[in-house]
């Protein structure tokens, strides 16, 4: 997991190509190095009228020079591309960490800034680890080639010559602890303007049937200008590094002036070895202006990375199950239910509740709004936190039995149905790892060139189509224009929300689960599609254990067991006509909805 590794842990698996690259790059300033040497030898030569020296000067100076190009590019390939492999690395184990988290995570925490981590973030890091590697490198390579060779040709004017340089290094210091601070900054409010986006536009439509056009955007340009701000601060901290560095830098060329020049002058010094000195000093200013550029991709990097590391502590609620995987079993699921308590803050949401699924039965919940008829069937998936020993299937306690193993035991439609951005075959067929995987844009090309009929064989996939059919789909998907092979945009968009329901209801038929869990997932569609849907699953889920909310109390009256939640609470329990008798809460339900279809009947009619 990401969170096992530390920053430079992620470049130790391309610790070869990175070693090969600085390697490279002392080579680099090596063949640097031969160049100032022979520009000196060269200058001397011509001061000394020494033509016939020039063309062995002249062809080492090209060779030196060819070779300082192609090592450089070499260093910069290999250090670039460990630093991508690395963020590959980064990127993947991200996602794989924030797939292990619960449900409940992602209702706590916006989304764009998640995104923001798993983009920005992700892109600073390899910055960081890339372009911030490379100059370090050269900086530290540079610096103790070029300091070597002064100090050999003159150790005091080397000495007087780099005096300015340790104060480059605490200036760069100094400002490098702001520009963490003010990136950390940025950082934080990138993720929240991702976020206030992401929403946005996810909720367009509610934004222009309400006329929230103006005051969304004034929300979005008031984000943006702190984001803005933010930039301008951490900007006006960079922007400093520059201009100081460029500053102090020429203060040791100005002191070799001084110092050589009089040299020079006094024919102390040849004038060759005047030209290699400075171009010795020459070769500091380059690694020392980058420095600072250096400095602000690292801090960058770090205030990213710290939010990595943020994102990688995070631990679900929902670990996964120590215990054996369940045996393959073609038997319906037989679930207890004991005492079973699940609380948010201070509120229990379920108080105590306790019942048993027969296998092949089926049960249904009803109740008011917010009775916690969601959170029961969540926690029968352990979708959210349950306590030990409250839940068990087939005997076993579902917090001991590994995730994987569980949840391909049961097939679950929430009312709230999520399609993906492919056509209804595929998304029918995740329900068991099926599917033909044409990704979007590829079925789209294959579309507009009348190809996604001989693209998508149905004829192989006998489950989507009788899970389609059994989930009310088939007089839909005579008037779709690619039937099952239809493409349904991104969240389902192109489908009705009671289309999307039954496509979502199909997944999880076709995933031919134990225990069917269908959480009021025909809320949609209207009162005669869901009595045809109904009789279809009473075939389907013969030999299946299943469990059904609905909203509409005329629905689930030919249901084995009806459980009346109340305030978290079993405050019923029997058949339809045994509640219908006892005058309670479900009878109360019951009739209140018979005289609103009642009355809506009278309407229609006059």
């Amino acid at each position: 997991m990401a969170g096992a590794r530390s920053s430079l842990g992620y470049l130790k698996p391309y610790r070869r190509a990175v070693g090969a690259g600085v390697a490279m790059m002392v080579v680099t300033n090596l063949c640097a190095l031969g160049v100032v040497s022979h520009l000196g030898q060269a200058i001397q030569a011509i001061k000394d009228s020494r033509a016939e020296l020039m063309p062995h000067i002249v062809l080492l100076l090209i060779g030196f020079a060819l070779a300082t190009a192609v090592t450089r590019i070499l260093s910069r390939v290999w250090i670039f591309n460990a630093a991508r492999a690395a963020e590959y690395d980064l990127r993947s184990d991200l996602f794989g960490h924030l797939m292990t988290l619960s449900p409940g995570y992602y209702r706590d925490h916006p989304t764009g800034d998640v995104m923001s981590r798993l983009t920005n973030d992700v892109q600073t890091v390899r910055a960081m680890w890339g372009a911030g590697a490379v100059h370090l490198a050269n900086a530290v390579t540079s610096f103790a080639t070029v300091l070597t060779m002064m100090v050999l040709l003159d150790p005091v004017v080397a000495v007087l010559s780099i005096v300015p340089y340790p104060l480059i290094f605490i200036t760069g210091q100094a400002l490098s602890r702001r520009i963490y601070r003010t990136t950390r900054e940025v950082q934080a409010e990138l993720g929240g303007l991702s976020s206030r986006i992401q929403e946005d536009l996810g909720a367009i439509q509610v934004i222009k049937t309400y006329g929230l056009d103006q005051v969304r955007r004034r929300g979005f340009l008031a984000a943006s200008q702190r984001l803005l701000d933010k930039n301008m601060a951490a900007a006006k901290v960079r922007v400093q590094l520059g201009p100081i560095l460029n500053t102090l830098a020429p203060i040791g060329v100005a002191i070799l002036i001084l110092i050589g020049g009089r040299a020079v002058i006094h024919k102390e010094i040849s004038v060759g070895y005047y030209t290699e000195f400075t171009a010795l000093l020459a070769r500091l200013v380059w690694p020392t202006l980058t420095l600072g550029f250096m400095l602000a991709l690292v801090q960058r990097g770090r205030a990213s990375w710290a939010r990595l590391v943020e994102l990688q502590a995070i631990r679900t609620d929902i670990p996964d199950g120590a215990g054996p995987a369940l045996p393959a079993s073609a038997q319906p699921a037989h679930v207890a239910v004991r005492d079973l308590t699940i609380r948010i803050g201070d509120r229990a949401i379920v108080d105590r509740v306790s019942f048993e699924l027969e296998p092949g039965s089926i049960t249904a919940i009803v109740g008011r709004t917010g009775s916690g008829k969601s959170t029961l069937v969540e926690a029968l998936c352990r979708l959210i936190a349950v306590p030990p020993g409250a839940i068990l299937l087939d005997g076993h306690d579902i917090t001991a039995i590994p995730l994987a193993s569980l949840r391909g035991q049961i097939g679950y439609a929430p009312q709230e149905a999520f399609l993906f951005s492919t056509t209804i075959a595929d998304n029918v067929a995740m329900g068991y790892g099926g599917g033909t995987a044409i990704p979007a844009a590829r079925a789209r090309e294959l579309e507009r060139a009348g190809a996604l009929a001989a693209a998508v064989d149905l004829s192989g996939e006998p489950r989507v189509n009788a899970a389609a059919v059994a989930a009310g789909l088939e007089k839909d998907l005579v008037v779709m224009p690619d039937g099952l092979a239809t493409i349904v945009g991104e969240r389902g968009i192109t489908l009705s929300g009671g289309q999307r329901q039954r496509v979502a209801l199909a997944r999880a038929l076709a995933a031919m689960p134990r225990l069917l869990v269908l959480d009021d997932s025909l809320s949609s569609v209207d009162a005669e599609t869901e009595q045809l849907i109904l009789g279809h699953l009473r075939a389907v889920m013969h030999g299946r254990t299943a469990v059904l909310i609905s909203h509409r109390v005329a629905a689930i009256k030919d249901a084995d067991q009806i459980l009346v939640l109340d305030q978290g609470q079993i405050v019923e329990r029997g058949s339809h006509e045994a509640l219908l008798a006892t005058g309670g809460l479900y009878s109360e339900l019951y009739r209140t909805q018979l005289q609103t279809e009642l009355g809506v009947t009278r309407k229609e009619a006059v």
